[in-house]
């Protein structure tokens, strides 16, 4: 049985709430004839922003970890009346948001499982249920309620606020595609989805490990509710079609940074059984900014960060170094001798939720065909912080739009005049269309 798709909108009722703001190359991989089926994809409509494809000529997507639109960007503003849509206090209970810093020593639970309880069935009331694995005496792990009701001090998150301030725009409305921990989204973020499309109905939802290897991955079974039901494990490797494919199958280049090769949610093209050992996989991160110095930037980029540099709560030994890490790699297109700045476009987003609290109801997608009787069971997940930095970004606004971060591929097929994959980027509403404006006058870089 073959899941096919057709295009659909988005749900857009959400729980609104009361704002109460804080402060103010070479090109290789897989072509055609290693492609596993797709007889499941459609090409479908490339868009009405035509326009894109003549004025952006790179695409950088910057992936960073684990955090919530509520805990990153709270009281997040452009004016006092333009501010992003967060809150201050648990609606439960009332209690004010604490201040946690980037950088302090633990990691809420973000499993599946964890979702699914603070969810609660829409209810939104889980956050408090939630079992994390802490740390106790001698660095053992005990379970404990963590306090998830926190948000990064804006002393932290200066050089966010600023990119989402002069040289970009945030998205407040944006949801992580699925409602698993890192593993699936990264491979959401290459592919629209992480398995279980075609007859067999099984998509990964946790583990590690790449292709080759005995690590196990539990997976999410398709043919049950949202939000879904985990079972059956197997070695964390899959086969389908990816942007990569697509790219390649229309003559451009790609390249996929990560100082991960083993860990799978930091090396998804290691994932994928034939994009496993691409020569376009590049390790380490850090050679993006030699690439761009040498005038070698690739029409498509993905860059994952080291561990110590990703924003992941409980990794960062100080707080300024994922946002550094962000700013050199935004400072390398803005400010290179090859004017990548005048036709590019910058994705910054947070690849899950992290465990934080975050107080908007995740919409479902709708107007899927059933999968056994059954919507998609694993879309979306919580919201997570966007940004697009670009001279076409519409800078000195807050865009409102409902959608995931599978709306960077939308972007992607729209400017390279691809296909679509036939997967969630098909019923995304747009490839963040709202967050560009190609008829004003390209603007200038402010270095961050």
């Amino acid at each position: 049985m073959i899941k096919m798709h057709s295009g659909r909108a988005l749900a857009t009722a959400v729980l609104p709430l009361l704002l109460v703001p804080l402060a103010a190359c070479s090109q290789g991989g897989a072509g055609a004839s290693h492609l596993p089926d797709t007889s499941h994809s459609q090409s479908g409509a490339l868009g009405h922003r035509r326009n894109a494809s003549t004025q952006l000529k790179h695409i950088i997507v910057i992936i960073q970890e684990n955090r919530s639109m509520d805990d990153l960007f709270n009281g997040f503003c452009i004016a006092t009346s333009n501010c992003a849509n967060t809150v201050t206090t648990d609606p439960v209970t009332g209690t004010p948001l604490r201040p946690v810093s980037l950088a302090a020593p633990y990691s809420p639970d973000h499993s599946h499982p964890g979702f699914v309880t603070a969810y609660d069935n829409g209810k939104m009331d889980g956050f408090h249920n939630v079992i994390s694995a802490c740390n106790g005496n001698n660095g053992q792990h005990v379970f404990c309620h963590m306090n998830v009701f926190a948000y990064v001090p804006h002393s932290e998150t200066t050089t966010y606020f600023k990119l989402a301030t002069v040289d970009g725009e945030l998205s407040d409305m944006t949801f992580q595609a699925d409602s698993g921990p890192s593993l699936p989204s990264h491979l959401y973020a290459i592919a629209g989805q992480s398995g279980g499309y075609d007859a067999d109905h099984w998509a990964l939802v946790d583990g590690s490990g790449v292709c080759g290897t005995t690590f196990n991955a539990h997976q999410i079974d398709m043919t049950t509710p949202y939000p879904g039901t985990i079972g059956n494990p197997q070695p964390p490797c899959k086969d389908f079609q990816t942007i990569f494919d697509e790219l390649v199958n229309a003559g451009h280049t790609w390249r996929y940074y990560s100082n991960d090769a083993l860990h799978s949610f930091y090396s998804v093209t290691q994932n994928i059984q034939h994009l496993y050992g691409s020569p376009n996989f590049i390790v380490p991160p850090q050679q993006f900014i030699t690439d761009v110095g040498n005038g070698n930037l690739a029409d498509v980029t993905f860059i994952m960060p080291e561990g110590g540099e990703s924003d992941h709560p409980g990794w960062v030994n100080h707080p300024s170094y994922g946002p550094n890490w962000v700013a050199s790699l935004v400072n390398a297109i803005g400010q290179s001798k090859y004017n990548y700045w005048n036709n590019s476009a910058i994705v910054v987003w947070w690849d899950d939720w992290g465990g934080w609290f975050d107080h908007v109801t995740p919409p479902r997608p709708v107007g899927e065909p059933s999968w056994m009787g059954n919507p998609d069971p694993y879309e979306y997940g919580f919201r997570v912080p966007l940004i697009v930095a670009s001279p076409y970004a519409k800078v000195g606004s807050i865009d409102h739009e409902t959608r995931s971060f599978v709306s960077t591929l939308r972007l992607i097929e729209e400017t390279f005049g691809l296909p679509q994959l036939g997967t969630l980027d098909q019923y995304e509403p747009d490839g963040l269309d709202t967050m560009f404006n190609f008829s004003q006058n390209p603007l200038p870089y402010t270095p961050l």
